[in-house]
């Protein structure tokens, strides 16, 4: 295999956006299924399903078919997985945070769910769009991005817990939440990208919620 990618450190990565109510989730779950098992096959290890709930993948044979080759993975998993390609199902910030860690050096498709838009994640990690084969293009600002660049330097490892963290990300980033120039969904996605945890995503979100 080849050098990872120097933030993400993934080998590579991919996306379904969720783009179209009308597209069937075993039609997105094939796509990234597809992309993945291509994967599999050049790192030379079985894929993991990665998702919210053990029930998420029942009745979608293609998610079935990778838990029997390679398991399934969920964040109240207590059997623990090695590393190796995976491809993250509907996941939420947490979910995201144990699919990147399980696919860390190798590679991961994930399967976007509109309760969390992942388009500035796709983005930061190089993700390929499965429905079109594009590169993965943000919507957000320069001046934005610089503000979360900002708040991540700042607070990102440590999650936003202390109170001047969640103060200087406030500062920065309210003004765009309440201009339409960023929603919560969208800085949590960006800073899972440059490599904020699941909890400290979902503890930003939050915190600018309360704001928006």
């Amino acid at each position: 295999m080849g050098d990872p990618h120097p933030r993400s450190h993934l080998q590579a990565a991919a996306w379904v956006p969720d783009d179209n109510p009308e597209r069937p989730w075993d039609e997105a779950a094939g796509l990234a299924t597809d992309w993945i098992w291509e994967r599999s096959e050049t790192e030379g290890v079985e894929p993991l399903l990665v998702t919210n709930t053990l029930q998420n993948a029942w009745g979608i044979e293609r998610l079935e078919e990778i838990i029997r080759a390679g398991g399934q993975a969920t964040p109240q998993s207590k059997k623990r997985f090695d590393r190796g390609p995976v491809l993250a199902y509907v996941p939420d910030e947490r979910t995201l945070n144990l699919a990147l860690d399980l696919a860390r050096g190798y590679s991961i498709a994930v399967v976007e769910t509109v309760s969390f838009p992942l388009a500035e994640w796709a983005a930061g990690v190089g993700a390929v769009n499965l429905l079109d084969g594009s590169a993965s293009a943000g919507n957000l600002s320069d001046v934005v991005i610089a503000d979360l660049d900002h708040a991540v330097f700042f607070g990102g490892n440590n999650g936003w817990t202390g109170s001047h963290e969640k103060t200087h990300a406030r500062n920065h980033l309210v003004r765009h939440v309440q201009a339409g120039l960023l929603t919560p969904e969208q800085a949590a996605s960006y800073v899972m990208a440059v490599g904020v945890s699941g909890r400290g995503a979902t503890r930003l979100r939050r915190l600018l919620e309360k704001v928006g």
